[in-house]
Formats: C-alpha cells, structure tokens, sequence
C-alpha cells in the first residue's frame, strides 16, 4: 500500500495481539525511515544494514542484541532500513536481515514474524528466503 495509510500501526497491532495470545513474535520494518516499530519500541532502533555496514558486512561479529531491540510484551523487533525512496530495491535488505536472523537462529523459536511495510521492498524478482 502508499504510505502513510496506518500499516506500520497496523502491523504493531498485530504483533502486539499475538504476543498477548502468548505467541513469541518477530516484527520486521522494512522501511529506510526504520520507524516501523517505533510505537513498539518507543524509540528508533539503528538499521541491520547500518549495523553491517559498521562491521564491514562481517556478521560473525554481531551479536542479536546488535540489531534485534525488545518491544511492547516482549515483541522482537528489527529494522531492516533499505535506500531512499526511488533510488533502489529495499529487497536485498530485507534478504541480508533475513540472513543474519537464520544465523543467529533467532528464527527457530518464533511463532510469528510479521513484515511492515514488505509491499514496498518487492521487486526486482525478490522473493523471501
């Protein structure tokens, strides 16, 4: 959808019903303003791909608490940021996050992993992991 229309409150919503279902759950922003989980967080949390880029894209330095920031009611939250507007595809972003999760393993025990904002980081023949 166009921005500005309420998914990043949308999909905070649905992460926070989750996890009062007892649901253990992941949200991912996938936005290069990384304010997706702002509401969850109360702050703005810095990007993976700013985080890899300060480790010279070495993801064996990192550790989750790096990148991955604890939410309302336990919801996990990371942003994976992504290129101004109109000058790239967020998609290889949003793949490198997916990467350092799986390495991490911090996939293994969620229950929900809920993408903001994923309708504006699919092109260029980008598909999940």
């Amino acid at each position: 959808g166009k921005g500005g229309i309420g998914k990043s409150t949308t999909s905070s919503n649905l992460s926070a019903a989750f996890s009062k279902l007892g649901k253990k759950v992941l949200q991912i922003g996938c936005d290069p303003k990384h304010d997706s989980t702002f509401t969850l967080t109360h702050k703005m949390v810095p990007t993976v791909i700013d985080i890899l880029e300060e480790v010279d894209f070495h993801s064996e330095e990192l550790r989750p608490t790096d990148f991955m920031f604890e939410g309302f009611n336990g919801v996990m939250c990371v942003e994976s940021g992504g290129p101004p507007a109109g000058t790239g595809c967020g998609g290889y972003v949003t793949g490198q996050t997916v990467k350092l999760l799986k390495e991490h393993h911090l996939l293994e025990d969620t229950d929900v992993v809920i993408f903001d904002v994923l309708g504006d980081v699919v092109c260029g023949g980008f598909a999940m992991p």
